[in-house]
């Protein structure tokens, strides 16, 4: 499975926490005991993102030791978090200041510069850290991070074994998990977060996260069992919640999961949360509720391509296609590659009876996509018959065949087009592509439309007996359309039938007059 939002949060939680897992400076007996649980206190409330708390807990271990290092970094975490950087920097300042050769003041400040995806002055930090402790598995840890950031996740695995080598514990398993989730490799994936769970059983982080690629593994059952645990642990941990919303969404049951995404966004304001319940709303068809979720997830994630694109949809949906175009261009701009994202715009702009831009972008499309882009081909053969650039129109129609050559309706398509090219060129050849195209097509699909298609090039290509006995069938399977008496009018008129020509022709006003709305 591709990376998503599943993993992002774990992946800045490993870039903010992943580096305070050192043992605490020992110090006198007494005094050491109560600042090392200060510290382990404080860690743990960090990472259960309680980061008020876990600022108390660091400021009672500086009162014991106002000159640690280590504890003047973890407050400069607990200060990051709670939007006060100024702050932060001067702890860091203070830490450097008093113990020049700790490590600890440069991964804070490589984890800040991670949080704002800074990777280049990440890895400055982190060096500056390699060359005061060298072969440091939380400098492996960041650095293992910093590659995920960048999205070289084969990379990031190499730091990310090192630092589990070095350092076994519970997040450095969980981190190497959430490569392997990257890389798609499920069953590494699960061991790595059982053997995290294993360690730290208590930790509703691991148990979501373990619910996570259960769920994703298509073990529902099991991955509810394992975020109702983890909502046991932490019954106000906002990403347990979040995936059991999409567990409950899985099994259908969407009103439970719009009660956990509330739940979750009550704890935790994130772009994420609104963006998977704007999601739901959407297909509830509850238009005004998803794009008002969307809004505030595009606030929350301004980069985020597929939140702008959902709100693109949304008011396309409403009837607002200026704005549709508004963001679905800005999506563009931040993913100009993406097939799918010029499709959705080519579908504004052909609402907007913008048709050129509407075929350009269908272009595009086709030039970025990984998968045939069918909707796309079929919007430009749509604007080449339009515009009469049949040959253009041709080569389209051969592409998706060629594409998909089980798809039997793609040939019914080409002989569509063979034939409006054959009432402008009067080219036999090309009624004779349509017939043998449509030879095909009947087998499989014998409806009336199609023998009358094959009719009209029977009766071109002079094969008027075959093109009687096509329009017979098409009249025996619709009697009630006009078009087909004009043909089998023409039939007769070409085979000197007079009479039966006329007959036809009254028929056709007849079901002409039939299918007129009452006066």
């Amino acid at each position: 499975m591709r990376p998503n939002h599943f993993t992002s949060w774990i992946i800045i939680a490993f870039a903010t926490v992943s580096a305070v897992c050192a043992q605490p400076e020992k110090t006198v007996p007494g005094s050491g005991e109560k600042f090392e649980i200060c510290l382990s206190d404080g860690t743990s409330m960090l990472r259960q993102r309680r980061y008020s708390q876990a600022l108390d807990k660091f400021d009672q271990a500086l009162a014991i030791k106002p000159r640690s290092a280590h504890a003047l970094s973890l407050k400069a975490r607990a200060l990051k978090f709670l939007n006060r950087s100024d702050d932060a920097l001067a702890a860091i300042s203070k830490a450097k200041q008093y113990e020049p050769k700790s490590v600890q003041p440069y991964l804070s400040l490589a984890s800040f510069s991670l949080r704002e995806k800074n990777v280049a002055r990440a890895k400055e930090y982190l060096a500056q850290a390699e060359r005061l402790e060298p072969h440091n598995y939380e400098v492996a840890g960041l650095m293992s991070t910093s590659l995920v950031i960048e999205k070289d996740y084969k990379g990031a695995l190499v730091y990310a074994n090192e630092s589990v080598r070095r350092h076994p514990d519970a997040y450095r398993f969980a981190q190497r998990a959430a490569i392997y989730r990257n890389l798609g490799q499920r069953s590494n994936e699960l061991k790595d977060y059982d053997r995290a769970v294993a360690l730290d059983p208590k930790n509703p982080s691991f148990a979501t996260e373990r619910a996570t690629t259960l769920f994703q593994a298509g073990n529902v059952q099991q991955a509810m069992k394992e975020v109702n645990r983890a909502i046991s642990l932490d019954d106000k941990f906002a990403p347990a919640y979040h995936i059991r919303a999409n567990v409950y969404l899985v099994m259908k049951q969407k009103a439970a999961a719009i009660a956990d995404a509330s739940k979750a966004i009550s704890l935790e304001e994130s772009g994420h949360y609104y963006h998977f319940r704007g999601a739901v709303f959407e297909s509830m068809r509850e238009l005004r509720r998803a794009l008002s979720d969307e809004l505030k997830a595009e606030k929350l994630l301004p980069d985020q391509p597929a939140v702008k694109v959902a709100i693109s949809r949304l008011y396309h949906s409403l009837l607002e296609p200026k704005l549709a175009l508004k963001y679905i261009t800005e999506a563009i701009k931040l993913d100009p590659k993406n097939s799918d994202y010029y499709d959705e715009r080519s579908q504004i702009y052909r609402t907007m009876m913008e048709y050129e831009l509407s075929v350009a972008d269908d272009s595009k499309s086709i030039e970025y996509a990984k998968r045939p882009p069918v909707n796309a081909y079929i919007n430009r053969i749509r604007y080449y018959r339009a515009k009469k650039k049949f040959d253009l129109a041709l080569k389209d129609q051969n592409q998706l065949i060629s594409m998909l050559p089980n798809r039997v309706g793609l040939k019914e398509g080409r002989a569509l087009i063979y034939l409006e090219r054959a009432e402008h060129t009067n080219s036999r050849a090309d009624y004779q592509h349509a017939k043998e195209d449509l030879d095909e097509v009947l087998i499989a699909l014998p409806n009336e439309t199609h023998y009358s298609m094959r009719a009209q090039a029977n009766l071109k290509l002079g094969n008027l007996k075959a093109a009687l006995a096509d329009v017979n069938q098409a009249i025996v399977k619709q009697p009630g359309m006009s078009s087909y008496y004009q043909l089998r009018a023409d039939i007769h008129k070409a085979m000197g039938k007079t009479e039966e020509m006329r007959k036809d022709m009254a028929a056709a006003k007849v079901a002409d007059d039939a299918a007129l709305p009452p006066h």
